[in-house]
């Protein structure tokens, strides 16, 4: 599944790493947009396969963050 943001912004924190088990409503990072922190939440459990960004990293809305291949 891919985990997307909905707001542009930048990466203020990655809590995952690849290889990671994670459960359903985790927090895999947060971003920053317009002076205020908005938590990235997985909604299925499984395994972080991919991430595609970095910290200190400028996002687009809907931009893929990472991959999480579901239990």
């Amino acid at each position: 599944m891919e985990i997307k943001t909905r707001v542009p912004g930048v990466v203020s924190e990655i809590l995952v790493k690849e290889g990671d088990h994670v459960d359903a409503k985790a927090v895999l990072a947060k971003i920053e947009a317009m002076k205020m922190f908005q938590s990235i939440l997985t909604p299925v459990s499984g395994t972080v396969s991919e991430i595609m960004i970095e910290e200190d990293a400028r996002v687009k809305a809907g931009a893929v963050l990472m991959i999480i291949d579901e239990d």
